[in-house]
């Protein structure tokens, strides 16, 4: 079953800060993120195994972290009984646990 998936606010705004800093590099380059991180997020509707390892945090929470292909980000996200949220899209350069207030 596949089931639908919620982003949060702050992850949202993470996701555009991405697209921002990309676009500031080179005009155009936004878009290639975005398409990276949608395409991991595709994969999110189905968990698995395949998503990414729980994190270090106590496993019965189940927070999972899904890399995203070509740029330093990793999708943060948790699986609910009827969706999958994701928490945030995190920058792989910064401070590893700065979401875990979001939960």
């Amino acid at each position: 079953m596949t089931k639908s998936i919620r982003v949060d606010a702050e992850a949202e705004e993470e996701m555009a800060h991405a697209i921002e800093r990309y676009e500031r590099v080179r005009e155009g380059l936004g878009g290639a993120p975005w398409s990276e991180i949608k395409a991991a997020m595709r994969t999110l509707s189905a968990p698995g195994p395949e998503c990414g390892p729980v994190l270090g945090l106590p496993p019965e929470l189940g927070v999972r972290r899904k890399l995203v292909a070509r740029f330093p980000y990793a999708i943060v996200f948790v699986e609910g009984e009827a969706f999958v949220r994701v928490l945030a899209v995190m920058h792989g350069h910064r401070l590893p646990g700065y979401w875990r207030r979001r939960l």
